[in-house]
């Protein structure tokens, strides 16, 4: 079972709200509060924390041994979707040089090799 402690970092990991995460586990913001105190595992029933558990993990939470780590993401077609967006843009930036030249020696230094 989780900690209060791993449900705290999870949710922080994430940058999810205290009442996000509540809609999220169709549970009550006063009970998120009380799970995420000290000990509020114990104080919040086995089921609550699991619902809360699976809230986090589908927003992306991995909980590990004493810890949360963000799970990588498995969208394969998302993450095709992220590399195209990334090659545009690698794209654009080597055509620019050819949209604006910059700069050549000639620009810069005078016939006696001296700057301009």
């Amino acid at each position: 079972m989780i900690t209060s402690e791993q449900v705290r970092a999870a949710r922080a990991l994430l940058r999810i709200e205290q009442d996000d995460l509540a809609r999220r586990a169709h549970i009550s913001a006063a009970t998120i509060r009380r799970l995420e105190a000290f000990n509020g595992v114990q104080r919040v029933s086995p089921g609550t924390v699991k619902e809360v558990q699976r809230a986090l993990e589908e927003a992306g939470a991995e909980f590990i041994d004493d810890g949360v780590r963000r799970r990588p993401a498995r969208d394969r077609a998302r993450a095709d979707e992220l590399f195209a967006d990334i090659m545009a843009i690698a794209r654009h930036g080597a055509a620019r040089p050819v949209i604006n030249p910059g700069f050549s020696e000639a620009d810069l230094y005078g016939d006696d090799g001296l700057p301009s």
